[in-house]
């Protein structure tokens, strides 16, 4: 019954203006409410028989009553049919401007109430049956010049009721419920980073060279699958180093943690990211510079031909990918490109091997390719924001559900974006913006809001740490503007729904303990993060258990390096210490 009362809650207010035609009845809120109060243990009874003999169950169990029936098996037939009667009481209420008094329903309206909330009835691919059940021509894909004008109110409320997409969609259950809105920021901040002009494309890869500089794309994909794109997202673009947390994910799953971290540390360089430099331990620094890259490269499914380790590799991000129309493919001439020029990598990966990085009979030339081949995957802007929304997802396609990569491994990614996605950049990134992000030389640029959604971004001109210029000006927008609209939580700030719910604040668990006087402050991690990654309980969700928290951002000396001196960070964190002891 507790699901069916927050259900009422997150049905739309009754201040929501309609959109397209389409709105929900203020009663609805009412009548749910008055459907879980009125299920007492009476009410339940009558509902489970009521649910049995509407599906056709044997007289003799409804006359002798509940006594041959598991307690369970009440209580869930029950519920399921208060759950109907709330879906379809809801219905009716979305239904009633929408047919005119015509006893059908508009559904090319429909569709555009759809398209107004972030999703493509053409392209979705969890929308296939719906368009089959409304278009003229089943199976052809897809036009709307096919789509049918109208169909009858009850063949609209069965194909809904067996849609759960749909269903949630009209639910208002969407992690973005103002969709809208989001979309009208992103393009406002779209039109504005499109004026600079600072910059300049790569060259270092001679068919990155060929780059267009004033070219300049947006898209985002929510974990629920609502997508928005601006300008040339449907341009193809290598990832180059964007490769590289997506990569470093596939080999935790396949290596496991320890194994990886033996030979890849977890630490910001400090150092530009080809800098031919290991840390103390003679480790790579991270995973998502060069010489940890080119470890993990070397240690990926080793054993194996060449040609199986990379099909392996790419089918993981294909999968990631799923359900995009553009899909994942293999620029040949980029590849080309670096095999010819990449001379320092090739000297990194003879450092490497000097220094033992590379254990055993690890072929070098094979090693080199595969990292030249994985940084040469090629995809759509509109395709690399749905897989940054698998990150955001728990490593889960938004549209399959798959689990591509598990969520254990996307909890050291997202810690690793955060504190290094951003090459000798990551300090400043992580002080100012506070998003797990990761940049390429191409351009490319991809941000994670963990439970929310993934962001691409594409301009070939790059600042001089190798980010893309515009990409960087619009995550700094983007959270300058959901901060200044008065967000408690940089990592929520579209999602009213989940950010705000009674039940959310009720499993906040509680601030690390406090230890020591203001002079020696002991609770580093948390409080220094918790102005920009705020409220500690969010980050959890994504980065839990608190300990993997610790090990990025620990010891402290490291991250003193990043906010540049302990005094600035004492007065950052004052605040938050002074809550803590209250």
């Amino acid at each position: 019954l507790q699901y069916h009362t927050n259900l009422s809650n997150a049905m739309p207010s009754d201040e929501e203006p309609p959109s397209q035609g389409f709105k929900a009845r203020p009663e609805l809120r009412k009548l749910s409410r008055n459907l879980v109060k009125q299920a007492t243990e009476e009410t339940v009874q009558e509902a489970a028989l009521a649910s049995d003999g509407a599906e056709g169950g044997d007289q003799e169990s409804s006359d002798t009553g509940l006594e041959s029936w598991n307690p369970d098996q009440v209580y869930q037939r029950a519920l399921n049919w208060v759950g109907e009667e709330i879906q379809g009481q809801l219905l009716e209420g979305f239904l009633q401007n929408a047919d005119q008094d015509s006893g059908t329903v508009d559904m090319h309206q429909f569709i555009e109430y759809l398209r107004v909330r972030g999703m493509n009835p053409l392209l979705d691919p969890r929308l296939k049956d719906f368009i089959d059940a409304v278009s003229t021509k089943p199976d052809t894909r897809y036009s709307y010049s096919n789509i049918r004008q109208h169909i009858t109110r009850s063949e609209f409320k069965s194909i809904i009721l067996n849609n759960p997409i749909l269903l949630s969609a009209i639910k208002g259950e969407f992690v973005v419920e103002d969709f809208v809105n989001l979309v009208q920021t992103t393009d406002e901040i779209y039109e504005k980073c499109k004026e600079l002009t600072d910059g300049s494309v790569t060259t270092y890869i001679p068919s990155l060279a060929h780059y267009e500089g004033d070219k300049w794309a947006m898209s985002l994909c929510t974990i629920d699958g609502q997508i928005h794109c601006c300008g040339d997202s449907d341009d193809l673009v290598t990832l180059q180093s964007v490769t590289k947390p997506l990569f470093y994910g596939i080999c935790l799953d396949e290596l496991g943690e320890e194994t990886v971290h033996q030979k890849v540390g977890k630490e910001p360089s400090g150092h530009g990211f080809s800098k031919i430099t290991l840390d103390r331990g003679n480790r790579a620094h991270n995973p998502l510079i060069n010489t940890g890259a080119i470890t993990l490269a070397s240690m990926y499914k080793s054993e194996m031909p060449m040609s199986e380790r990379f099909r392996s590799a790419i089918s993981s991000y294909q999968a990631l990918a799923r359900g995009s129309k553009d899909g994942v493919n293999f620029n040949n001439t980029v590849y080309l490109s670096e095999l010819d020029n990449g001379h320092r990598n090739y000297a990194i990966g003879y450092y490497l091997k000097s220094k033992g990085c590379l254990e055993g009979k690890v072929n070098l030339k094979e090693t080199l390719e595969l990292y030249f081949q994985m940084c040469s995957v090629e995809t759509s802007v509109r395709t690399a924001s749905i897989m940054a929304g698998a990150l955001a997802n728990g490593g889960r396609n938004v549209f399959t559900g798959e689990q591509v990569i598990s969520e254990r491994a996307v909890q050291n990614v997202l810690s690793i974006m955060f504190s290094c996605g951003m090459y000798d950049y990551s300090g400043e990134w992580a002080f100012e913006i506070g998003l797990p992000a990761k940049s390429g030389v191409s351009g490319l640029m991809i941000l994670v809001i963990p439970d929310v959604m993934g962001v691409a971004l594409w301009s070939p001109k790059l600042d001089s740490y190798g980010n893309s210029v515009r990409g960087v000006q619009f995550g700094r927008a983007l959270v300058s503007r959901y901060s200044s609209q008065g967000s408690q939580n940089i990592l929520h700030p579209f999602s009213n729904r989940r950010g705000s719910s009674a039940i959310m604040q009720n499993t906040f668990p509680p601030f690390p303990p406090h230890h020591g006087t203001d002079d020696n402050i002991q609770v580093k991690p948390y409080s220094t993060l918790c102005r920009t990654v705020k409220p500690y309980s969010t980050l959890c969700r994504t980065v839990k258990p608190y300990s993997t928290l610790c090990r990025t951002v620990k010891p402290y000396s490291t991250l003193c390096r990043t906010v540049k001196s302990y005094s600035t960070l004492c007065r950052t964190v004052a605040r938050g210490l002074r809550y803590m002891r209250r």
